[in-house]
């Protein structure tokens, strides 16, 4: 398994290690032992959704090239921003579906967009300085034709030193 390690620099500064590998179904038992020393102790974890991702490919015979993506820990500035994008995604859809309303009857317009703001932002999620964010993707080519699958997980700070 021939894997290339690189860094890509993301949006609001955020710094990730790229893993890129290709697993042959000869060495894909081999992803149980791969060495993740950025995911520090969810490292295990991260293997598992990695060979979970694998085994949903249905690759078969086909070479699987797959993609781990691992955030150092947020800063307080980086999740910040991030959060903010999340409050005005809620503004926005709270606007859109209290404008309607508006020309009816202005408390009834304030009380849908309150709670469509409230419901939108109990459903985004709130980042925190220490988080590690962590993407993976898995692609096959041949077969039936191109097949592309992703995976996310956020790995909270749980206070201490990061990870």
């Amino acid at each position: 398994m021939n894997i290339e390690r690189t860094q890509y620099n993301g949006h609001y500064g955020i710094t990730f290690t790229v893993l890129r590998l290709t697993v042959l179904p000869a060495n894909r038992h081999a992803m149980e032992n791969l060495c993740l020393l950025e995911a520090g102790t969810s490292a295990n974890e991260v293997r598992q959704r990695l060979i979970d991702l694998y085994g949903k490919m249905l690759a078969r015979d086909l070479p699987c090239t797959m993609t781990i993506a691992i955030a150092k820990p947020l800063t307080r500035q980086q999740a910040d921003l991030i959060n903010e994008r999340g409050t005005i995604i809620a503004l926005l859809l709270a606007g859109a579906f209290s404008a309607p309303v508006r020309p009816f009857s202005k408390p009834v317009a304030r009380v849908v967009a309150t709670t469509v703001g409230v419901v939108t932002k109990s459903f985004i999620r709130t980042y925190h300085a220490g988080d590690v964010v962590i993407g993976i993707e898995a692609q096959v080519k041949g077969g039936i034709g191109p097949q592309r699958s992703e995976a996310a997980l956020v790995i909270p700070f749980m206070g201490g030193t990061p990870r």
